[in-house]
């Protein structure tokens, strides 16, 4: 309202004095031709000077609309066709949305070429054709999409490896995500989607790899990254394990063993992955490495299922290794697997009544234990039947535990 009043002030003083200095001095203009005299002030012949420009500005637009109808026709018609490709792009995009597919694509491509940005129509033609199984028409459109929108790349090529993975060509979407992975290396989803491809494609090796940046990123929580980092793990100890039967040697075993192991985060501190690993040094026969490996980490972090696999131990100094096991005992003093290890030191040590002892201080915490195993046969080879046939029957009684009882005769 300000603006207006404001504006009809300028208007009333330019005007006001105009007015003044036409009356003050009007002005004379004669034009004289042959024997016409035109005689008038100037603010008349500049009055009609204005209004014959304006005049013929009128008349060459007229003209050159008369001379040139198609274009006038065709910037008409050309608004009207965007507004109409606008409104079906819309549909297309809730028929897509509603999961009618084979509408949805119509709508979509055939508008298309209408609209300024067509990227849109086309990455939503290109995933209701997948919908529809119609891959080969799929892939077409997303070119499409690219020749459109070149500066595009990465949303297009997001929406290609989804379809890739959803049609369970793991291979093409490995490469596609390979290529997003190195546009934008912490871009979430396409990490998890890595993290898919790798797994279907069983690549432990590259998953393994992966598993520090998706902690890095925090792409899975702790309990999902560490069940990912133990399957990686697995998987790739049951690799070794086949090509340790194609007659891969020892030595090239162990050192990629190793090294899968440290390259480990959180599930190097894992208890049953720890003993896992401590069987498989045993298993490919470096007893030594094993007991280096089972001696510092019973150091740094007690493990009860770890402590049992150290008594496996046969190919080490017996003597270092009691004196270990002893250690720890005093400091666990009510470990049922650490006196079965005990137990089972002392009688390759041949020291056969502190191996007795160590078997029964076992069993005095867990009735269970592998103890009761070791300690008959013990008995037995000493001559002490009587209570070897009594361990033997105590163990049958434990291990029945679960049978129903059945009437006795009395």
């Amino acid at each position: 309202m300000r603006k207006v009043l404001l504006s009809i002030i300028i208007v009333l003083l330019i005007g006001g004095a105009i007015g003044l200095i036409m009356k003050q001095d009007p002005g004379y203009v004669m034009i004289s031709f042959k024997e016409v005299t035109i005689e008038m002030s100037l603010w008349v012949m500049l009055l009609f000077m204005a209004l014959g420009y304006a005049a013929i500005m009128i008349a060459l637009r007229l003209v050159w609309i008369l001379m040139h109808p198609n274009s006038s026709l065709s910037r008409l018609t050309g608004t009207m066709s965007h507004k109409r490709a606008l409104k079906s792009t819309i549909r297309g995009m809730l028929e897509l949305a509603g999961g009618n597919w084979g509408k949805a694509e119509k709508l979509l491509t055939t508008s298309a070429n209408k609209v300024s940005y067509p990227l849109l129509n086309y990455i939503g033609a290109a995933y209701a054709a997948s919908e529809q199984e119609e891959h080969e028409r799929s892939k077409e459109l997303l070119r499409k999409a690219h020749q459109t929108s070149p500066d595009a790349e990465f949303a297009i090529s997001f929406v290609q490896s989804q379809l890739q993975l959803k049609q369970g060509h793991y291979e093409g979407a490995l490469a596609t995500l390979k290529r997003l992975h190195d546009m934008k290396p912490k871009h979430r989803q396409t990490l998890k989607m890595l993290v898919n491809a790798y797994t279907q494609l069983k690549d432990w090796e590259a998953l393994q790899e992966l598993t520090p940046v998706l902690k890095k990123q925090g792409i899975f929580d702790e309990s999902n990254l560490l069940e990912l980092e133990k399957n990686s793990f697995l998987a790739l100890l049951e690799k070794l394990r086949f090509r340790e039967k194609t007659g891969l040697s020892k030595e090239v075993l162990l050192d990629e063993l190793q090294g899968i192991w440290k390259k480990l985060d959180g599930l190097a501190k894992d208890e049953q992955m720890q003993v896992l690993y401590a069987t498989t040094l045993m298993e490919f026969g470096s007893e030594d490495k094993a007991e280096a490996f089972m001696r510092t980490s019973l150091n740094d972090q007690w493990s009860d299922a770890l402590a049992g696999v150290y008594g496996q131990l046969t190919n080490v100094s017996m003597q270092k290794s009691l004196g270990n096991a002893e250690t720890w005992i005093r400091r666990h003093p009510d470990s049922a697997p650490l006196y079965l290890t005990a137990g089972r030191i002392c009688q390759r040590l041949q020291l056969w009544g502190k191996a007795r002892d160590y078997y029964e201080k076992a069993l005095r915490i867990d009735s269970s234990s592998e103890a009761i195993v070791e300690l008959s046969l013990l008995l037995e080879s000493m001559g002490d039947l009587e209570e070897a046939q009594q361990l033997i029957v105590k163990r049958l009684r434990h291990e029945s535990q679960a049978v129903k009882a059945l009437p006795l005769p009395r």
